[in-house]
Formats: C-alpha cells, sequence, structure tokens
C-alpha cells in the first residue's frame, strides 16, 4: 500500500513556532514530526508516500531535496533505518482544504495509485498528529474489506475522547461501521484521530458528481463525503486504545516530546 500525509496547513495554533518552520517539521525526540511519521511507514512496509505541501512549502521541499523528476512530479528519495522510500510532493499554490488536497494527488502520476483505474486504498495520516496504532494491521483491514458488501470506502481509526474534545466525533457501532453521531445514537462516541484508510473510490465519486471539483486545484472538505459514506454503511471503524496525541498546540508539541524521549 501507499500512504498520504497531509501537511500542506498553516499550522496556525502552533504560532510563532510555525511563522517560519512549517509544522510538520517542528522537531520532537530529535527529529522533524514529518519524518516520525515516515519512520512508522517505513516499518509497515509502505514504500511510497505522496505529501501535500502549502504553507512555507520551500522548506519542506529543501529538507528532503525534491527535485522534478517525470512528468513534472516532485519527489526525493528518504533513507529510513531499513529501506528507502520514495516520496512524492503535491504542491499546492491555494489551500485546497482536505478532499481537494486528496484529489489533487490522486491527479499526480504514479504517486497514491498506480493510475486512474487503480481503486487499492491507501493510508492518510495528518501530519500533526501522533499515534501508535498497528499500521501493518490497518494496511491488513483495508485489503479485506475489499471483500465486503457494501464495500467500505473508508476505515477511521478512532480513540477515547481528550480532554480537549470530550464530545468526540462519531459513533462506533458493535458491528465495527461508523455513524455520524446526528443520525445514529447506537455506539460509542469516539474521535478521530487523523489516521485512516480511503479507497481512491470515495474521492473519485465525489469528483464525478460535481463538475466543479474535477479541476486540480478544486477547493473541497474530506468531512462530509465521509458523513455520506457512514449514511451509506461504507466506513469501518477501528477503535485504538494506546497512544495518541493531537499536536495541535506547543503544549502538546512539548507533551509528544517527553513520550518518544521516555522510549514509549
Amino acid at each position: 500500500m501507499r500512504a498520504m500525509i497531509l501537511a500542506a496547513g498553516f499550522g496556525t495554533r502552533m504560532r510563532p513556532l510555525t511563522d517560519h518552520t512549517p509544522k510538520p517539521l517542528l522537531e520532537v525526540a530529535g527529529l522533524p514530526l514529518l519524518e516520525h511519521h515516515l519512520l512508522r511507514l517505513e516499518a509497515a512496509g509502505v514504500d511510497k508516500v505522496v505529501i501535500n505541501v502549502g504553507h512555507l512549502a520551500e522548506r519542506i521541499l529543501n529538507h528532503f531535496g525534491a527535485t522534478s523528476g517525470p512528468q513534472g512530479l516532485l519527489q526525493a528519495s528518504w533513507q529510513g533505518h531499513q529501506h528507502t522510500l520514495t516520496l512524492a510532493f503535491s504542491r499546492e499554490e491555494v489551500p485546497l482544504e482536505t478532499g481537494g488536497g486528496i484529489a489533487r494527488a490522486l491527479s499526480l502520476p504514479n504517486a497514491l495509485t498506480v493510475d486512474d483505474a487503480d481503486d487499492t486504498p491507501f493510508l492518510l495520516i495528518n501530519g500533526d498528529v501522533w499515534c501508535d496504532a498497528d499500521l501493518p494491521q490497518l494496511m491488513s483491514e483495508a485489503i479485506a474489506s475489499r471483500q465486503l458488501n457494501p464495500l467500505p470506502l473508508a476505515g477511521l481509526v478512532l480513540v477515547d475522547n481528550p480532554p480537549h474534545h470530550p464530545k468526540g466525533d462519531f459513533l462506533l457501532t458493535p458491528s465495527g461501521m461508523v455513524r455520524d453521531e446526528a443520525r445514529d445514537q447506537e455506539g460509542n462516541r469516539l474521535t478521530f484521530s487523523g489516521l485512516s484508510w480511503l479507497s481512491p473510490t470515495l474521492i473519485r465519486h465525489a469528483i464525478a458528481d460535481n463538475d466543479e471539483w474535477c479541476d486540480t486545484n478544486a477547493v473541497f472538505k474530506l468531512a462530509p463525503l465521509l458523513r455520506d459514506a457512514m449514511h451509506r454503511g461504507e466506513v469501518r471503524g477501528y477503535h485504538h486504545r494506546g497512544k495518541w496525541i493531537d499536536v495541535g498546540t506547543p503544549e502538546r508539541l512539548a507533551e509528544l516530546d517527553t513520550l518518544l524521549n521516555s522510549g514509549m
């Protein structure tokens, strides 16, 4: 499987740290946050990662030594502990929101998918979270889901509600389906971790149904697409009870630094 890391945000809540450094390059335990994600993806067997960049994009591109490859694709090689990962960068001149950012990444040649007909699920990671979820298991769940009916289009890793988000986001039913809280009260309300797998079909169907989204610079959100899929019974959920930190403030950045430096 391939993966995408969302790294194009402004990091407003982290200012002034992000005035001159993009949030994905802020260091924790001696490494940029972005490289902690890459190490976990390397260990899980992922070999190609797409990273979208926007705010202070040049800092990220220069950090990885990105160059223009075939068909103008910005790419780089990154050496992990054991393997080299191929990185492809999707540059956003204006913020495209999560849905538009994924759509743009899907348009890049042999980046997030092999071609336009490839419907293999991919991992999606918010660049400003850290989670010790079992990525190989999540990848196996994504592949196995292709045999289910109805066909799931997404799988969300959900966590217990943190103090800064006590009401949670979605409901996880006993059968492992994710529901929008407003429409279904059966299950445990949990918080979306920022870690998931998606089928390219979710985005492609949305683009096919909305002419204005066909442009590679279209701006649209992912959340409404996920909620529509939930109502159709097409979103799976997994309750992760391990470590998770939303690195949205300097205080939580310091919390993660302490956690990783402790060897956990």
